[in-house]
């Protein structure tokens, strides 16, 4: 049977393809709590390029607690995660097929379960047909920045935004609209907790770094006295000096940031901030959030610095997640056989085509670097290059470039995968296909405003719009951090 080839859409809808909603799905399974937010993405075309014009919140559940089980709370409960995303579409009235897009995030200490890669396989299966995996604190802190605000708040200035969680703090510096440097901590409000007497209850194992006797407390008895604050205080002090861009040993989960000039605008987010709202309903704390964020405040304000407090603080990474991660391509896209998608779990390598002239060999050679740079690996053998074309297009310069990418892809059973910021995909497609008589898989994709992920999730044409969403996202699915 003849493949399908895709090229320009034709048989696209206008009005559809110049106005696109979507709805996308957000599922946070954090170290503390875990909740669900739906969103709708109105996407304008604009000379072939698609931007979210507006994003509007339809749906968030209320926040559960992650849900533990087993031995020492080692694994991850998935019906009650499965429960959630079900009321959660039933309340909004949306069915499982209408979600275009979305993402299941697992982060901090949820990383360290037992069975953390299987729950988000499955929730991925479960919550609708095109739903991400991402683990890990790097996309974390990107979405945390958007979800709170902090990114949109950075036009024309500067912010830091810090999120405290249950496990981790991430840590995003913005400026201008853009997450400029990230890192992330071994700080958060769960790595100890309390039964109804104020006796531990569990801990954490980065919990020792903070206890100046080396030793974790012992469940069911009380810590002695000073031990709780000495712990809160150093715990500040860790996110103080974060701030400072100092390297922080066992507790940089990431490298550090440069250090944010006093004077500036800090904004606090997570589950651990969320005490710090003016009407937040004093409710019993079972663990260190509520004297965390209180001490972490008062330390970044007489350091120098301004404070703000996101405006839902504990919901701040998953609406970063259900309104930030997509974008879609252009409407030239060239897809040799549409059975290709989704692709799932593709790291990318970046190649610069550059302004200068160039051939074929240069080419492979940026394509084979680029490849043994990378510090991923999939699990198919997949393989995807984000390109950022530099200079004219020519027919000699997209002959020499289509070339130059299979030598570099020589050896390897991978699709020709190309996701392009210009607007260029379907003449670099047509090329494979009708100059190079390349009969192999080939999909390109262009429009696309940024093209240098780490991991990439490239979902089946929407509609009959001719379009295809493009998640970026990490996932790590370790620790991530230096303990063990």
């Amino acid at each position: 049977m003849k493949t399908e080839r895709r090229f320009t859409s034709a048989d696209r809808a206008l009005v559809e393809a110049d106005v696109i909603e979507v709805i996308t799905l957000g599922l946070d399974i954090g170290s503390a709590t875990s909740h669900v937010s739906l969103s709708k993405l109105t996407m304008v075309r604009g000379h072939n390029r698609y931007t979210v014009a507006e994003t509007e919140v339809i749906y968030q559940s209320p926040v559960i607690k992650t849900p533990y089980g087993g031995d020492n709370r080692g694994i991850i409960i998935r019906s009650e995660l499965e429960a959630m995303i079900d009321d959660s579409l039933k309340s909004a009235k949306v069915a499982r097929d209408q979600i275009e897009s979305g993402v299941v995030i697992l982060t901090g200490n949820a990383l360290r379960r037992h069975n953390a890669r299987e729950i988000a396989d499955i929730l991925a299966s479960f919550s609708g047909k095109f739903i991400s995996i991402s683990a890990g604190d790097r996309l974390e802190s990107t979405m945390a920045a958007f979800g709170s605000g902090a990114v949109k708040a950075s036009v024309g200035s500067d912010r830091l935004n810090i999120d405290i969680g249950g496990g981790t703090t991430k840590i995003s510096r913005c400026i201008d609209g853009n997450v400029t440097e990230l890192t992330a901590i071994e700080v958060g409000g769960r790595i100890l907790q309390f039964d109804v007497e104020g006796k531990a209850s569990h801990c954490e194992p980065n919990l020792l770094l903070y206890m100046d006797s080396g030793v974790l407390p012992e469940v069911g008895v009380s810590l002695q006295d000073g031990v709780l604050d000495q712990i809160i205080e150093h715990m500040t002090q860790t996110v103080i000096k974060a701030i400072k861009g100092m390297d922080l040993g066992e507790a940089q989960r990431l490298d550090s940031i440069s250090s944010f000039p006093l004077g500036g605008t800090v904004v606090l987010s997570g589950g651990v901030s969320q005490w710090l709202l003016p009407n937040h309903q004093a409710d019993i704390c079972d663990d260190l959030g509520q004297l965390l964020a209180y001490n972490v405040r008062e330390s970044i304000i007489s350091e120098g610095y301004n404070v703000e407090i996101a405006d839902d603080p504990i919901r701040a990474t998953v609406l970063g997640a259900s309104q930030q991660r997509m974008q879609v391509s252009g409407n030239t896209v060239f897809i040799s056989d549409e059975r290709l998608l989704p692709i799932r779990n593709a790291p990318v390598s970046l190649i610069t085509v550059p302004a200068e002239d160039f051939d074929a060999a240069f080419i492979g050679t940026l394509a084979k670097d680029s490849i043994a740079k990378s510090l991923f690996e999939s699990d198919l053998g997949l393989r995807v290059f984000g390109i950022d074309w530099v200079g004219s297009v020519t027919y000699e310069r997209v002959d020499e470039f289509c070339r130059g990418i299979l030598l570099g892809l020589q050896g390897l059973n991978t699709p020709v995968t190309l996701l392009l910021k210009q607007d260029i995909a379907g003449l670099i497609g047509i090329h494979f296909a009708e100059e190079l008589n390349y009969s192999k898989p080939v999909v390109c994709l262009d429009g696309l405003d940024r093209v240098d992920f780490d991991f990439v999730d490239i979902g089946e044409v929407i509609n009959q719009t001719g379009l295809v969403p493009v998640v970026a996202k990490s996932i790590l699915f370790n620790s991530g951090s230096k303990l063990s």
